[in-house]
């Protein structure tokens, strides 16, 4: 699977990378400054790193947008590039994707999450959903609820990327909710925000996307101008 996405959130690439690729054939396509840094951790993350950046490059050519330097990480975990770059990364095992905005004025999230990991909805219920999110689920049948906390847990995995360069700070699960009703595979995300430290006023957009087995989430948060 290979895809490149023009969206209203920016350019979006998402692309599998089989577990029979090895860490170190990943890391050799990498800036050496990249490889360096990567080969202080251990092999799964050298390998999912790997994966996040060659993605971001993708990205990159796709959008136009020189950038020679490596893509380290700034002093929040994130993905550091210059102004006006605004760049957000996901992977699991064997899939990354990278959402690049050249906008300037916002930050932008993306979070991906196999719908097929359904047992694991199961458990971070109660963890990642508010009381009336988990009421808003009661009546559905139990294939679908699952699918429905895997979705919000995207939503708002993509969500605290996107904020957390304005706020700098973590953000729980508690104090955002999520939702994407309708049905089909682009549907307009909306979330209400509930932050204990009353940060913003922020105008946030998302959306949900369902690219084959995957439920991927994209955010744009922005201040009012």
């Amino acid at each position: 699977m290979s895809v490149l996405l023009r969206t209203a959130f920016g350019v979006l690439v998402i692309d599998r990378f089989p577990l029979s690729l090895g860490a170190a054939e990943l890391l050799g396509r990498l800036h050496p400054d990249e490889a360096a840094l990567a080969r202080t951790w251990g092999e799964r993350r050298q390998r999912t790193f790997a994966m996040g950046r060659i993605v971001a490059r993708q990205a990159l050519a796709a959008l136009g947008a020189e950038h020679p330097a490596p893509i380290l990480k700034d002093d929040r975990g994130a993905p550091a590039v210059p102004a006006p770059l605004s760049l957000s990364l996901s992977h699991k095992d064997e899939v990354a994707a990278a959402l690049l905005s050249l906008e300037g004025q916002a930050h932008v999230g993306v979070d991906l999450e196999p719908l097929s990991e359904r047992e694991r909805a199961r458990d971070i219920a109660a963890h990642v959903l508010t009381a009336r999110e988990l009421a808003e689920l009661t009546d559905m049948d139990e294939d679908a609820r699952r699918r429905e906390v895997l979705v919000r847990f995207a939503l708002k995995e993509a969500l605290y990327k996107a904020l957390d360069p304005w706020v700098r700070r973590y953000v729980g699960f508690l104090e955002v909710e999520a939702r994407a009703p309708g049905d089909g595979n682009a549907r307009e995300a909306r979330f209400t925000l509930g932050l204990p430290a009353q940060e913003g006023p922020f105008v946030v957009t998302g959306q949900l996307l369902h690219v084959e087995e995957l439920a991927v989430s994209l955010v744009r948060v922005a201040q009012p101008s």
